[in-house]
């Protein structure tokens, strides 16, 4: 049984690995935006921009976005979100998606926990990632997920088939990365429901700004 499971694995990870080969040396059309990423509305609800980054060239080259954002809200009970959300066409210029597992830890957070939730929105489910970092005293919790068309995704093999799906049937590999940070101040389940109304509040919008 331990061998069948093991050429299970091993078949798995080949199948991933043409996926993602296929995927990365087609041409595809780039895809643009809906909306550019600059028009993202500054406040929805009771959630107000506080504040906006700009990346260097050198985080840039590395991320290689087609757009993206990154901005902090506040919400009328003063708590702090921080929202980025990267956008990558597909075309030659496109990078691939980062996942947060190798880039956090290289900027000095480190995992304490993650799981897949869901939350429904307007009366549809979608998915999420729900993940806790440390860094020296200080405690974040990270909500993302990726996105492709219409598929809220959870990890990084569910966005390479997708991707290589969508290649295949469409002529495209336009992806999404969209990632919530809270600081966590009285507990984890406190930063999720922030979070989480975060989410609920500003979905529409980022539905709106990204094609499906």
């Amino acid at each position: 049984m331990q061998v069948i499971k093991t050429w299970r694995f091993i078949v798995l990870y080949i199948l991933l690995g043409l996926a993602a080969l296929y995927v990365y040396t087609r041409s595809e059309a780039a895809v643009p935006v809906n909306k550019p990423l600059s028009l993202f509305p500054q406040q929805v609800g009771g959630w107000t921009m506080t504040g906006q980054a700009r990346f260097d060239e050198r985080v840039l080259a590395v991320l290689l976005p087609t757009d993206y954002l990154s901005r902090s809200y506040q919400g009328q009970g003063r708590d702090q979100v921080s929202l980025y959300i990267g956008y990558h066409d597909g075309g030659p210029n496109s990078g691939p998606i980062h996942s947060p597992k190798q880039c956090l830890p290289g900027s000095g957070w480190n995992r304490l926990n993650g799981e897949a939730r869901q939350l429904v929105v307007n009366g549809e489910e979608m998915s999420y990632v729900s993940s806790l970092y440390q860094k020296d005293s200080q405690q974040q919790l990270f909500l993302y997920w990726f996105q492709v068309q219409d598929q809220f995704l959870t990890n990084e093999y569910a966005l390479k088939l997708a991707m290589a799906k969508n290649s295949f049937l469409s002529n495209r590999r336009d992806s999404s990365f969209i990632r919530l940070s809270v600081m966590v101040k009285d507990g984890e389940d406190e930063a999720r429901l922030i979070g989480e109304d975060f989410i609920k509040s500003f979905l529409p919008a980022i539905q709106e700004s990204l094609p499906r």
